[in-house]
């Protein structure tokens, strides 16, 4: 009895310091050889890819040595999106073709979605309309195998979704979950399954609907304009989805967020109009060896790390409490993928930013034993966000010399 009324107040403290932390998972096919220093290095803001976030370098860690296990005889580039946050056991059974299950972003908005009216949110900057690819390159966000966290790409959807709820909105999920109700009956085991998957969707907008109601009876909302109609370059589209994020988490309207910058892989070229070129990110990757090729991959890569970068110092510059909106928060940007060009799934290239109210140790390169499972990292992340979890997917503990 002593004993646990001596544990208590640390408890105590570590919920405290949890009840506000916000968590962003973002990921992107970044080229880990552009990211990693050599050995000994602990500049590594002074590689080309990374220099872009020298203002919140002291807020960043650089995490080598994670990975996860692949599973031969399926796509690569699926699993490495698709399972980036389920971390599931490679080796067991699973649903799916791929080893998915339900992602971190959900296992955490289970036990904290109570503090906000927005249980999660799912962005995802992807401007392809051709829809040549599969869901599973396209969605890092899963409630479980095969049933996807719909991501939102039109800023306007945002901005709608955050800022205008009305009472018929609740009215339209009402007449849709009464007509499937009335559906289902003529269907298959197998197909009322995939139905009540949906009606869990739908409801889940009613109970956000009602909760963002109540919300906004008694807060004023931001003073943020509405996404104008009309064409955007890539940088201005991906800069004005961080911008609704951050608003999300300035006021508190959710506190775990998921942020595809770019899909893991795709058959159309992609115009990047800052860097005044088209290319196939996925045919760079496996023409990095050709050294033309090679720079306008870091090109591109950096790119992405400059959007990134805004979205800190957006974040850093918001004051909260005895920090930032920053410091409390754990950002982390990383792919599936160590190398595009080999397919290979460890050595991954994973920033964290953010201390979760200074319990994270940053500023630094934290060189990870070879093969340190990356559900060790989710593990401990789930942890600082007040889960109480002991386990994730294939973790074998909370990631050693993680914490300050």
């Amino acid at each position: 009895m002593a004993r646990n009324q001596r544990r208590r107040p640390e408890q105590e403290e570590a919920q405290r310091a949890a009840s506000k932390v916000r968590i962003l998972l973002l990921a992107y096919g970044l080229r880990a050889r552009s990211l990693l220093p050599g050995k000994g290095n602990k500049d590594f803001l002074s590689m080309p890819t990374l220099s872009p976030l020298k203002n919140v370098g002291e807020k960043i860690s650089l995490i080598t040595g994670l990975a996860t296990v692949k599973v031969n005889g399926v796509d690569v580039h699926n699993q490495a999106s698709s399972c980036f946050l389920s971390s599931a056991n490679a080796q067991g059974e699973f649903k799916s073709a791929y080893p998915m299950d339900r992602t971190l972003d959900h296992l955490i908005a289970d036990k904290v979605s109570h503090r906000t009216p927005i249980r999660s949110l799912e962005l995802n900057c992807n401007s392809f309309k051709d829809l040549k690819e599969s869901i599973y390159l396209d969605n890092i966000s899963w409630y479980g195998p095969e049933h996807v966290a719909t991501s939102m790409k039109d800023p306007r959807k945002v901005y709608e979704r955050l800022f205008k709820t009305k009472k018929a909105d609740k009215d339209i999920t009402d007449l849709i979950l009464e007509d499937a109700s009335n559906f289902k009956r003529n269907l298959s085991y197998q197909d009322k399954e995939k139905l009540d998957e949906y009606f869990d969707s739908v409801r889940e907008i009613e109970r956000q609907i009602e909760k963002l109601n109540q919300y906004y009876s008694m807060r004023e909302k931001a003073d943020v304009p509405e996404p104008e109609e009309g064409p955007m370059t890539r940088g201005e589209y991906i800069r004005l989805m961080g911008k609704l994020l951050v608003v999300a988490f300035q006021g508190d309207l959710t506190h775990v967020a998921t942020f595809m910058l770019a899909p893991e892989r795709w058959g159309s070229p992609q115009e990047y109009h800052e860097l005044k070129f088209t290319k196939s990110h996925h045919g760079l990757t496996h023409g990095q060896d050709n050294e033309s090729v090679k720079n306008l991959l870091v090109q591109v890569d950096r790119f992405y790390m400059e959007l990134f970068a805004e979205v800190l110092e957006q974040m850093d510059a918001i004051n909260e409490g005895e920090g930032t909106l920053l410091d409390h928060s754990i950002v982390t940007l990383g792919s599936g993928l160590g190398d595009g060009k080999d397919h290979t799934m460890n050595e991954l290239p994973v920033v964290v930013a953010g201390s979760a109210n200074g319990r994270i140790k940053t500023g630094r390169v934290l060189n990870c034993p070879k093969d340190t499972p990356l559900a060790n990292l989710w593990l401990t992340q789930a942890q600082l966000m007040g889960t109480g979890m002991t386990e994730f997917g294939d973790s074998t503990g909370p990631l050693s010399g993680f914490l300050a």
